[in-house]
């Protein structure tokens, strides 16, 4: 069902020639995307009732998890679990292992794992965002850009919005397969987004969609956009109440198949506003029954090390360390002393008793210090990831957003 979001258009430009270079000035269309904050669009009935459905999957997902998982934990892991999805789909490949480990040594270690832990930070801020009645500002799109422009090239553009061209695909404008708005265009184009994203009259994943596939069409800096533009997912869903806690990883899903996401964003600049509502339902739906399933599994892990390590007083330091472990699953004695409230003595006796019930792997450092890697929560996380990536039902057929081609035709 085509849905014109009002006042969009093509304009035409000229990409400078560079004499230099033998290369004359060259003509490209640029597009504008309509302005939303006061649309309208109307979605199929099957599409409305997907919406609600998923909507209710992510509101279950936080409000039914049962005190022997950490809440705090469970969200944290969920939390890297997006991160590092977000991240793949923008070329960032970064195992669970190398992130935890970046995590406890601050700025050293991985680059590309500190480029992560910055898209962990820009998640974060947007859930804090949403909790704020304020309206969204460009002001605070601008300070998620800086979150995640922690390391080097990106940070050389932290939080600015472009003064130039901006494009996907090809080495030039006239080349690529889309180009985003003239740069004078942007800022108007951002404002008119926060106060859609303000609305209270939309359901909220018809919002977080629309509102995801009009800051990618803004793409307003020279790198980062679909991290950001995810981030904004978060700011919503917190902001409307569907997810007060966490949010399922969406991006495992959208990222399973990354050219029918980029299709479905194709869809809605082309007016197939239900065609992409529907696409992204489907993802956060399947994202929210993973999590859920994901917590069980973590659940059933944690007893396990609890019966391996019967008999134990009440008051064992053991047990809450048991309790964080999915927080930090690479832990140091510091962390976990921390964590947990005890002395180091006891944390120590509690880390070598997991360690000897084969819970965790000790892994020596004489420069950075001992930690101990619980490598069942690692697998777990892998299986998770995998099955997040698959439909729902038996995993084995199609996913109904995809594959399709990876283009952006004019």
């Amino acid at each position: 069902m085509p849905t014109d979001l009002k006042g969009s258009r093509y304009v035409e430009l000229t990409w400078a020639p560079d004499f230099d270079r033998g290369r004359p000035g060259q003509r490209y269309e640029a597009f504008v995307p309509g302005e939303i904050a006061g649309a309208d669009p109307v979605l199929e009935t099957a599409t409305a009732a997907l919406c609600e459905r998923a909507g209710n999957a992510v509101r279950e997902l936080n409000a039914d998890i049962s005190g022997l998982l950490s809440l705090e934990g469970m969200g944290r892991q969920l939390l890297r679990s997006e991160a590092l999805a977000s991240s793949q789909i923008e070329g960032l490949s970064v195992s669970h292992r190398k992130l935890a480990e970046a995590e406890l040594s601050g700025r050293r270690g991985h680059h590309e794992a500190r480029e992560i832990m910055g898209t962990i930070r820009a998640l974060e801020r947007a859930m804090e965002v949403g909790a704020d009645s304020r309206a969204l500002t460009v002001a605070d799109i601008v300070e998620t850009h800086r979150e995640i422009a922690v390391v080097a090239p990106l940070d050389r553009i932290a939080g600015e919005i472009r003064r130039e061209a901006s494009w996907i695909g090809g080495s030039a404008p006239p080349s690529a397969e889309y180009v985003g708005p003239p740069h004078e265009c942007v800022v108007p184009l951002l404002e008119d987004l926060c106060r859609f994203m303000h609305r209270d009259d939309i359901p909220p994943l018809q919002q977080a969609a629309i509102a995801h596939a009009q800051f990618e069409l803004i793409h307003p800096f020279g790198d980062g956009n679909g991290r950001v533009g995810r981030c904004l997912i978060h700011v919503l869903f917190r902001r409307r109440g569907v997810a007060p806690k966490y949010v399922p990883p969406i991006s495992l899903v959208l990222g399973a198949s990354r050219d029918a996401y980029i299709a479905g964003l194709q869809d809605y600049r082309v007016g197939e506003v239900d065609r992409w509502v529907k696409q992204f339902a489907r993802a956060v739906e399947v994202a929210a029954e993973r999590a859920r399933g994901f917590s069980s599994q973590v659940e059933s892990l944690q007893d396990e090390w609890r019966r391996l390590i019967e008999p134990v007083r009440s008051d064992a330091a053991v047990l809450p360390l048991i309790d964080v472990l999915p927080k930090y699953p690479v832990i140091t004695a510091a962390v976990a002393e921390v964590e947990i409230g005890r002395s180091r003595p006891a944390t120590i006796n509690a880390l070598a008793r997991l360690e000897q019930a084969g819970a965790l792997t000790r892994r020596r450092n004489q420069k950075m210090g001992d930690s101990w890697e619980a490598k069942g929560l690692f697998g777990l996380l892998k299986r998770f990831e995998e099955a997040a990536r698959l439909p729902a039902g038996t995993g084995t057929e199609e996913a109904p957003w995809g594959p399709q081609a990876a283009r952006w035709p004019k």
